[in-house]
């Protein structure tokens, strides 16, 4: 099994029998500006601070790929309904300065065998970084 990465306990991971990973990866860094009007003249912008960092990615379940689509998305729902914190590895380099959290999850549910058995389902996750105090 070649581990790619993990999001805290989530295993990124492909072998020849399970296929567990991420596609579409996107960081968004923002920063903050506040606007000062002044009489007569342009507008003056006075930087506040740095936004908290998003990422967003892509996964992709499937028994056919060895993968049980709803254990994995149950985890995924688990982790941001718990408000995890976890720290997000790819390769070996840690990403960002500041462990994430999940904020956002998007599911949806594409193949279903008998008795509404799911098959096959992608879900998109989006992180935000957590910094403490």
């Amino acid at each position: 099994m070649a581990k790619i990465g993990t999001l805290g306990d989530i295993v990124f991971s492909v072998s020849r029998n399970k296929v567990n990973t991420f596609s579409g990866m996107k960081r968004d860094s923002t920063a903050q500006y506040a606007t000062h009007n002044r009489h007569l003249k342009d507008s003056l912008l006075e930087y506040t601070g740095a936004d908290a960092d998003k990422i967003s990615f892509n996964m992709y379940f499937s028994v056919f790929l060895g993968v049980e689509p709803m254990s994995e998305i149950k985890k995924l729902n688990h982790a941001k309904d718990s408000g995890k914190i976890m720290r997000l590895v790819i390769g070996g380099k840690t990403y960002g300065k500041h462990k994430w959290v999940i904020t956002k999850l998007s599911e949806e549910f594409e193949r279903f065998a008998q008795k509404g058995k799911l098959l096959s389902a992608k879900v998109n996750v989006q992180l935000t970084a957590y910094s403490r105090r």
